[in-house]
């Protein structure tokens, strides 16, 4: 009995040893399948964070990451993740918390109300400060102004070249009120850091990626508008980015589809490229500036192996002589030197992601931007990965004496400095934090601002004897060409605000909408045009550029809608002794360009008065001028929606105020040949 007992008890110590054994091994099961499915726990994320020694989580707070995009899955194999980070996900919050990084970048996608918006940088820096450093993150966005814009719904200037036609006038005034209405419009939601101003002095017709992103091509104004434009926005408690050091004004080739190069000798670079940063490091505190991905043989002619084994000069981003001998210790920069983002073609063409990030990193710079992409939970270990290869390569350029240690943490102390100076958490409830942002921003006074940039800056280019100022009395019947129904309805309140505080009331508005498929059609049917008093079309003149839409993610897309516009007008169908019959008959689709063009020599033909209010460049204008009986230039202005939904812009409120009499005071600032 004692035996079969003991046999018994045996047997039942075995099958808890199994059951055990088979508990313990469907918790390592869930724990595993908690893991890949990016649900985590403390002990996970404690892990996570033994995996990097102190040296990589110092590299790791010198990279700024974008967050643009993450899908939780992984896309199908050819396709990117195209899913906007509107809410940080579980596992981009356990990145910030395991890798100690110091800086995200956010885009358009990241942006779409003020309540999500403030939430997101809440999350954002609550993650930040449960890593080990603790230290808040550097929150960025390109809120220029004009072109490039991230934020939606915020007030919206007509960008730096608008500015720079205001100086002969108003001096610095509104690159002051126009950056201090951005900054405070960015600082109530969370973001501390905007790369912003441009600074580059543009003296080349050609360029594409600056053009009106510029105050225009005189060094030392632009030099003052760039202090008056660091200085608001950093009065609101937003870091301030000058950018893109040494200068990237001279150059036909976007950075961000290749890399430029700027021939210039010492001198005219010490009189025009670089005046302007010396200006303002000299009579501001900027606290950072914004790296080219641009070659400068006069400044360092040094040469650096590319991925294909070819040498090259080279980048300013990867140049010491550049970045410390000249910017850090000639001319006395004290803030932070980032990166642009490292994922465009001036650098990712020639060179792996490590290369690159530990060349810009030897060379000066203190913050790495956008070096790695994140776009999907496999990314997240090897970004892991790359943080400890960029690190290795970094302790060993320490071992060989190339570079010093305490250079690593004099930049890390930058980097904490001026986060120290301009991060300031709320203490309020998230509620309350947007309560005044809806009350702040795109407010009625900052609307107000707005309008007198456009105002002051909006230029006649063109002005045919007898055509303008126009008495409204005499205009009974206005035709209009426009883009898009948010145009016609802007333009069309514009008028109508201007007819009635003339006294008239009596005006008849009709109008084509182009990017409708028959409008071609409805220009052939020209009864409407040859009854009016007065045409007036819109036009668009853009430099296209990958940073207006965000930056090399959307090369490909740009390039599918670059496929939907039709068809070119033969020459010949565009002169005016073709016209209507030939010209209106011709069964092609018509780029807007060439409608514009038709629709100002039927009215020419006709006798007609004609108006071309243009937007963007003044290079590009320059072909449609000669069909046109007066024409007037408001930079890069935006089409608004108020809160009512209806919709209005600044720069044809101020067009039209011209048109019937008010000054224009806008002088160009670059020179047309």
């Amino acid at each position: 009995m004692v035996k079969a007992a003991t046999i018994f008890c045996k047997t039942q110590l075995l099958m808890i040893k199994k059951v055990l054994a088979v508990c313990i091994l469907f918790g390592f099961f869930l724990l595993t399948l908690s893991s890949c499915s990016n649900i985590s726990t403390e002990d996970d994320n404690q892990a996570t964070r033994l995996m990097f020694t102190d040296f990589e989580r110092k590299i790791a707070q010198k990279m700024a990451l974008d967050i643009r995009y993450f899908c939780s899955e992984a896309p199908i194999k050819g396709e990117h993740c195209q899913q906007g980070v509107t809410k940080l996900p579980t596992a981009l919050a356990d990145l910030i918390q395991a890798t100690d990084i110091g800086a995200v970048v956010l885009f358009a996608e990241n942006l779409v109300s003020n309540q999500q918006i403030i939430q997101l940088t809440h999350d954002l820096q609550k993650a930040a400060l449960m890593s080990k450093s603790a230290k808040p993150l550097i929150i960025s966005i390109d809120q220029e102004g004009g072109r490039v814009v991230r934020l939606p719904h915020a007030t919206s200037f007509a960008g730096n070249m608008a500015i720079g036609a205001t100086y002969v006038n108003n001096k610095t005034k509104y690159a002051s009120s126009s950056s201090r209405v951005i900054g405070a419009e960015l600082n109530v939601l969370g973001i501390n850091n905007n790369y912003a101003p441009v600074i580059d002095v543009n003296t080349n017709a050609d360029n594409p990626v600056i053009n009106t992103r510029s105050f225009g091509e005189n060094p030392q104004q632009v030099a003052e508008l760039g202090v008056a434009a660091v200085n608001g926005l950093q009065a609101q408690g937003v870091m301030a980015t000058l950018k893109h050091f040494p200068g990237h004004g001279d150059t036909s080739i976007d950075s961000h589809l290749g890399l430029p190069r700027v021939d210039h000798d010492l001198a005219l670079i010490e009189k025009t490229d670089l005046a302007p940063f010396k200006w303002v490091i000299e009579h501001s505190d900027p606290a950072m500036i914004m790296t080219a991905h641009i070659q400068y043989p006069a400044l360092d002619s040094a040469t650096i192996t590319s991925n294909n084994g070819d040498k090259i000069i080279r980048p300013a981003t990867m140049s010491r002589k550049i970045l410390t001998d000249l910017l850090r210790d000639k001319m006395a920069f004290k803030g932070i030197i980032a990166t642009d983002a490292l994922d465009m073609a001036g650098i990712a063409h020639y060179f792996d992601k490590v290369t690159a990030t530990v060349e810009t990193l030897s060379a000066g710079a203190d913050l790495a931007v956008m070096p790695f992409k994140i776009r999907a939970p496999e990314d997240i270990a090897k970004f892991k990965v790359f943080v400890q290869a960029v690190s290795k390569k970094l302790a060993d350029k320490i071992a060989q004496g190339q570079l010093s240690a305490s250079d690593i943490d004099e930049s890390l102390a930058r980097l904490n400095h001026y986060k120290e100076q301009y991060i300031h958490l709320p203490t309020t409830t998230i509620a309350e934090q947007v309560a005044q942002a809806d009350k702040l921003i795109a407010s009625e006074g900052h609307l107000a601002e707005q309008q007198l940039l456009a105002n002051s800056a909006t230029t006649l280019l063109k002005n045919n004897v007898d055509t303008l100022p126009i008495v409204p009395a005499d205009i009974k019947h206005i035709h209009l060409l426009v883009a898009n129904e948010q145009e016609q309805q802007a333009l069309q309140s514009a008028i109508v605000k201007q007819w009635q505080k003339a006294g008239q009331r009596q005006l008849k508005i009709t109008s084509i909408i182009a990017d409708q498929d028959k409008a071609l059609a409805k220009i052939q049917n020209i009864k409407q045009l040859i009854q009016a008093d007065l045409v007036i079309a819109t036009m668009s003149v853009k430099a296209g550029s990958v940073v207006d839409l965000g930056g090399i993610d959307d090369l490909l897309r740009q390039a599918v809608n670059s496929l939907k516009s039709g068809q070119v007008l033969p020459e010949q169908a565009l002169s005016t002794k073709t016209l209507p019959t030939q010209a209106l008959s011709t069964q092609v689709k018509a780029n807007y360009g060439q409608l514009v063009q038709l629709q100002m020599a039927l009215a020419k033909e006709k006798k007609i008065k004609s108006l071309l209010i243009a937007q963007g460049s003044p290079f590009l204008i320059k072909p449609y001028l000669s069909s046109a009986d007066a024409a007037l230039l408001m930079f890069d202005d935006k089409v608004m929606a108020d809160k009512e939904g209806n919709y209005f812009s600044a720069g044809m409120n101020a067009s039209i105020a011209i048109v019937i009499g008010q000054q224009a005071n806008g002088v160009l600032p670059v020179t047309l040949k």
